[in-house]
C-alpha cells in the first residue's frame, strides 16, 4: 500500500488485539477503517502509539487534495470532522476508508472548550 500524500509505503501496525491501522513510513499519515476510527477516538494512548508523525508536517500534507485511496484508488472526499469542525479528514466514499494526516488523530483526541462551543454553535445554527 502507498501513502497518497507522499507516495511512501505504508506499513501496517496495531495496536492492542483489535485495532490494526497502515501509517505511511514517510509523512506518518494514518490510514484505517471508519469503523476503526471510532474506536481510536476512545482508546487510551492510541494516539500516542499510533500518530507518530509530525504534527507541523501533516499540517502541510493537509492541503493536499483530490488524493487516491490507498486501498481502492478511488478519489477520496476531503470532509471536516463531525465531532471538530477544524479538522479535515480524507474519506473514501466507496470503500469509507479514512486517511489522517500526521497529527489528526492526536488533535481529534484533544477536545478542547472551544471544541464544545463550536459543536454546540453549530447545533444552534449559528
Amino acid at each position: 500500500m502507498q501513502c497518497p500524500k507522499c507516495d511512501s509505503a505504508m506499513e501496517a501496525v496495531d495496536f492492542g488485539t483489535e485495532i490494526s491501522v497502515a501509517r505511511c513510513t514517510g509523512c506518518g499519515g494514518l490510514f484505517c477503517e471508519k469503523q476503526t476510527l471510532l474506536q481510536l477516538r476512545t482508546e487510551w494512548l492510541a494516539d500516542t502509539v499510533l500518530d507518530t508523525g509530525s504534527a507541523a508536517g501533516g499540517a502541510k500534507t493537509n492541503d493536499i487534495r483530490d488524493i487516491p485511496c490507498p486501498r481502492c484508488s478511488n478519489i477520496m472526499d476531503h470532509v471536516q470532522d463531525s465531532e471538530q469542525s477544524h479538522i479535515t479528514l480524507d474519506v473514501c466514499p466507496t470503500c469509507e476508508g479514512v486517511f489522517l494526516d500526521a497529527g489528526e488523530l492526536t488533535d481529534m483526541k484533544s477536545v478542547t472548550l472551544m471544541d464544545h462551543v463550536r459543536r454546540l454553535l453549530s447545533r444552534l445554527g449559528g
